[in-house]
C-alpha cells in the first residue's frame, strides 16, 4: 500500500487492474444498474495498460472454448481511453451464467428478497402471508422490468413469482416451518428465465 502511494506521487506507477475494475463496477451500479454490463467503460486516470494484445489472443482471452473461462482484457483506444473490455465470466460454458451482469443482478435479487422476507419469520405458514409475500416480491421485481433490468413486453415475460402449497411447498414443508419461494427472472430475453429459489424459516405447524 505504502508502495503504491509513493509510486501514485510520481507517476506514472503500474498496479493491479481491480481497483480500476471495481471502481468501473461501482460507476455502472450507481449510473446505469447493477444489471448493465460493466464492459465499455473508461477507466479514468489509467494511462495505459502494461499489455497489448493481438486480434487473435483477445479472441483466446473472450471466449476460450475448451475450458469455457474468459478473460475481459483492459484496452487502450485512441480517442477513447483505455476501457474494460468485455463482461463475461469465468463459466464461459454455462447460458446462465456467462455474464457478469446477469450474475451481479441475481446475486442483488437474492440478497434483497432474502432479506425482505425475514419480516415474515414469525408470521403463521398459511395462505395469508404467501400472498403478501408474493405480492411484495412482484412488486419489487415489478421496479426492476420498468427499470430495465428484466426483458419481456409484458411482466408474466419478464418475471413470475411462486409461493405456497401445491406450488413449492408440500403439507411436510409446512409442518416443519419451511416457507419455500421460487422466482423465474428474465434478464437476458424475454421468457427465458433462471430460477431463484430459497427457503425461509417459519413457525413450525
Amino acid at each position: 500500500y505504502k508502495a503504491i502511494i509513493n509510486g501514485l506521487n510520481t507517476l506514472p506507477l503500474n498496479v493491479p487492474p481491480s481497483g480500476a475494475v471495481a471502481g468501473a463496477y461501482a460507476v455502472v451500479d450507481r449510473t446505469r444498474g447493477v444489471w448493465k454490463a460493466p464492459a465499455n467503460v473508461s477507466l479514468n486516470n489509467v494511462l495505459e495498460p502494461v499489455d497489448t494484445f493481438t486480434q487473435t489472443q483477445l479472441a483466446a482471452l473472450n471466449i476460450d472454448t475448451t475450458a469455457g473461462k474468459s478473460i475481459n482484457a483492459i484496452r487502450s483506444f485512441t480517442g477513447k481511453g483505455v476501457l474494460v473490455w468485455g463482461a463475461r465470466t469465468l463459466a464461459g460454458n454455462d447460458n446462465e451464467w456467462r455474464y457478469i451482469n446477469v450474475r451481479r443482478f441475481y446475486n442483488m435479487v437474492e440478497e434483497s428478497v432474502k432479506k425482505a422476507c425475514e419480516q415474515f419469520v414469525f408470521e403463521p405458514n398459511d395462505a395469508n402471508t404467501w400472498v403478501r409475500v408474493q405480492a411484495m416480491i412482484e412488486n419489487f421485481l415489478s421496479l426492476q422490468w420498468r427499470d430495465g433490468a428484466l426483458q419481456g413486453a409484458t411482466q408474466e415475460q419478464a418475471f413470475q413469482v411462486a409461493v405456497g402449497l401445491g406450488k413449492t411447498m408440500n403439507a411436510d414443508d409446512i409442518l416443519n416451518g419451511r416457507m419455500i419461494v421460487q422466482i423465474a427472472m428474465a434478464p437476458v430475453r424475454p421468457a427465458e428465465f433462471i430460477i431463484l429459489r430459497f427457503e425461509q424459516k417459519m413457525p413450525e405447524a
